[in-house]
């Protein structure tokens, strides 16, 4: 009998879950990445840091690795291109060429596939005449990011996670990548330094122009963390509000004092008890509740937002793209 493409991708699930299984003991961790996980990695420039982790991890088979450009164009821009490619190949990776990070939840080959780890590395809009701090190239690189998350968020396996290689220093830090995740139900879990020396190999490419295949200067850099969650805006707000009543009251000290508060900002007065609160918030799920206009974390929430997720994980997103302007004024 004929097999359905929905049974055909089921099967194939069932296959991939079930390999996912095996060989537990013989597991490599890599930093952050361990070879029993489902890895895509998207915008990769000459295919090197995916090459790092399939060399270390002595395995791609759960690898897949994918570039916006084409293959002729990747091996025509990277002089290690090719070299990596075969690696890459003959250690089971699944690559992927001519893919746009915007529109991953749409590509055929990626449309009922779910991942451990999604990670991109420096993302970057393309060089359009201008600085990086003007402001119309800040927002190109956003809309990048907000398309990325979009649909990167509805690819995750439960306990996924989103990761983004990214500089910390202005004009950079102005992308602002944790509000823009949050627009897409994705909490930043953990911001930790990232260091190349640790994926020997990796070579940062600038992916466009004459000088395509030459390394730009990183400095103080950090790998992004997020995870679902449903309540993401919410605790992306209430972190703002804490942030900036921390800075008004550093600027002026005497609001501290009760009788110079408004009754507005009383819940303040609880520093390290919120502060615990968004610790606790980072290390798993969460969930908000409404009482007198303030959040409060809530701990029977954990289980439900499981819940939430695999009800939403079960079905691929078929929804088209909402306006981007609307998120990311």
């Amino acid at each position: 009998s004929l097999i359905t493409p929905m049974a055909a991708m089921i099967e194939l699930s069932e296959l991939i879950r079930d390999r996912d299984d095996d060989d537990v003991d013989d597991e490599v961790w890599v930093t952050h990445y361990s070879s029993n996980q489902q890895i895509l990695l998207v915008g990769e420039g000459d295919f090197s840091f995916s090459c790092s982790l399939a060399t270390r991890f002595g395995s791609a088979s759960k690898i897949t690795a994918s570039s916006l450009d084409s293959y002729d164009a990747v091996v025509k821009k990277y002089a290690k291109a090719r070299s990596n490619l075969q690696t890459l190949k003959k250690l089971g990776a699944f690559l992927l060429h001519g893919v746009d990070a915007t529109k991953l939840q749409f590509h055929p080959d990626l449309h009922f596939r779910r991942f451990d780890r999604i990670i991109f590395n420096f993302p970057h809009a393309g060089f359009h005449s201008s600085k990086e701090s003007d402001s119309h190239l800040i927002q190109k690189h956003r809309a990048l990011l907000f398309g990325f998350f979009h649909g990167a968020s509805h690819m995750l396996r439960a306990d996924g996670e989103i990761h983004v290689s990214h500089k910390n220093k202005p004009p950079f830090c102005h992308w602002k990548l944790e509000e823009l995740a949050s627009k897409c139900s994705l909490v930043l879990k953990q911001c930790v330094a990232f260091e190349k020396s640790e994926y020997p190999g990796y070579e940062n490419k600038r992916g466009d122009g004459s000088k395509c295949d030459q390394p730009f200067y990183l400095g103080d850099c950090s790998t992004f963390k997020f995870r679902f969650s449903r309540v993401a805006k919410e605790f992306y707000a209430e972190k703002v509000k804490w942030r900036e009543t921390k800075k008004q009251e550093s600027n002026c000290p005497q609001a501290r004092h009760p009788l110079r508060t408004s009754p507005l900002d009383l819940s303040y007065y609880h520093e390290e008890h919120r502060r615990s609160q968004f610790q606790d918030a980072l290390q798993g799920p969460v969930s908000f509740a409404h009482q007198r206009d303030h959040f409060w974390f809530q701990d029977y929430s954990i289980q439900r937002d499981k819940l939430v997720f695999t009800e939403r994980s079960s079905f691929p997103f078929q929804a088209g793209y909402h306006h981007k302007e609307q998120f990311l004024e």
